[in-house]
């Protein structure tokens, strides 16, 4: 999975943030949603769809603990309607549903966060580095567990740490993988089993799964689509295992459950709750890391928000929810550039949507834009071969330049001086040289270097 736009810095544990149960008085507060939300929405997610070319656009909304909208626009397989109970792979969502299934078994005393999990798995790639001793759920859960997002990002191909466990946040998908696994050897049943029984059949989320639909409701299934609207080459869209950091397959409405029950206490409730939303480690300055979800705080009405999204090729999803106000908004798409509707969504639905969104993707200061000759935007322009075996090309527009590639969103990136560029929304920049024999780009976020690239043509 592509993710550009999550960064680390350092720990810190704050206090005041209160349980997702408790509630402030609904007369004192901003109201959540824009007025004529619904109907705005139905004028203007069509509109972003044809722009951006996003076939399917599934939106929820949760308001008082109660779903108000579970709507779906557009066409989840070409030519076909998509019906309210589309049925959309969510990505890294699926994140958040290993997280309170494993907070229900800690909530219920079958497991515990500090114990290390040496006991039940230990990856044989890292069986000789003496650190896999100190794993624990909370590093798997906070993303501090020391691995990259995924092994194959290492040269070696194989499972290594970065850093001791505890000593920072890293984004890590190995490391949600890594817990399922100690999950599944001590309670001896599949990850799947567990989600069934502990989520998705109380909460009544009947379509939802971490493995494979029946073959009936692949009809229902939203395929996945590139950024000009054309279905991607998948050969096999099923997923039958279950993972804990990708592929759940979910309708809107189900995942609307999820929200109401996470924030209700349905799922699990008091200082475990608190817990959960108590920041455990920083993202950046605006964005905390609490057990699974990601923490903003500091919103109109003492609100705060949790959240996490996913993206893949195809893919592109979010929720955020407002636990003191006991609301809510989703938005699940099919096509690489689901990315733009899905902030373009909360801005245009949520009062305060624009200060979520920056808060969530922006550590420091936004940039100001710059004029830049057009000749040294032309330098620019053209199609690069990635550092991971991937072509990113970019395209002039007007003061900008015009991302385009297989699993990326195509956003307008901005400069910020003759050789940086940054997208509106995500705190990421793209660093370029050019000259007459050669020229490169570096994508950086938080001053790492994430992706590198040479022109080709």
């Amino acid at each position: 999975m592509t993710q550009w736009f999550k960064a680390a810095i350092l720990a810190m544990v704050l206090l005041g943030v209160c349980s997702c149960a408790e509630k402030v008085d609904p007369a004192s507060q901003q109201t959540v949603f824009k007025e004529d939300v619904i109907s705005a929405l139905d004028s203007e997610v069509p509109k972003l769809q044809q722009e951006h070319h996003v076939p399917a656009v599934g939106i929820g909304l949760l308001e008082n603990g109660k779903i108000t909208l579970a709507r779906v626009y557009g066409s989840h397989q070409l030519g076909k309607s998509a019906p309210d109970n589309t049925i959309f792979n969510v990505a890294s969502i699926t994140k958040v549903i290993t997280t309170m299934t494993v907070l229900k078994l800690v909530q219920d005393g079958h497991w515990d966060l500090d114990e290390p999990l040496k006991s039940y798995w230990v990856d044989p790639d890292i069986a000789g580095d003496s650190l896999h001793k100190q794993i624990t759920t909370r590093h798997a859960l906070t993303h501090t567990i020391g691995f990259k997002n995924w092994r194959r990002m290492n040269a070696s191909g194989r499972l290594e740490f970065d850093f001791a466990p505890g000593e920072k946040y890293q984004y890590s998908g190995e490391g949600m993988e890594y817990l399922k696994n100690a999950l599944e050897n001590r309670l001896a049943k599949d990850l799947g089993v567990l989600a069934d029984s502990l989520l998705f059949h109380p909460l009544g989320m009947e379509d939802a799964t971490l493995r494979w639909i029946p073959d009936k409701d692949t009809l229902r299934f939203a395929k996945w689509y590139d950024g000009n609207g054309k279905e991607h080459a998948i050969e096999e869209y099923s997923t039958p295992d279950a993972d804990a950091a990708d592929d759940l397959l979910t309708t809107v409405n189900d995942l609307a459950k999820f929200g109401v029950a996470v924030m209700d206490s349905s799922i699990v409730k008091g200082k475990l709750l608190r817990e959960m939303t108590q920041p455990q480690i920083a993202i950046h300055d605006n964005a905390d890391q609490g057990l699974g979800w990601t923490l903003v705080q500091g919103l109109p009405g003492q609100e705060y928000a949790i959240n996490h999204d996913g993206g893949d090729t195809g893919v592109a999803t979010t929720i955020i929810l407002l636990p003191r106000s006991q609301s809510g908004i989703i938005v699940l798409t099919n096509g690489d550039n689901g990315r733009i509707l899905c902030n373009a969504i909360v801005k245009r639905a949520v009062s305060y949507g624009d200060e979520i969104i920056k808060k969530l993707y922006w550590g420091g200061k936004i940039p100001e834009v710059i004029t830049i000759d057009p000749e040294t935007l032309q330098q620019y322009s053209g199609t690069y071969a990635t550092n991971q075996g991937t072509e990113v090309s970019f395209k002039v527009r007007d003061n900008a330049l015009k991302i385009e590639g297989e699993g990326i969103p195509g956003v307008a990136i901005y400069p910020k001086s003759e050789t940086e560029f940054f997208p509106a929304d995500f705190e990421v920049f793209f660093k370029f040289t050019a000259n007459d024999s050669i020229s490169s780009f570096e994508l950086v976020s938080q001053g790492k270097q994430i992706l590198s690239g040479t022109k080709t043509n």
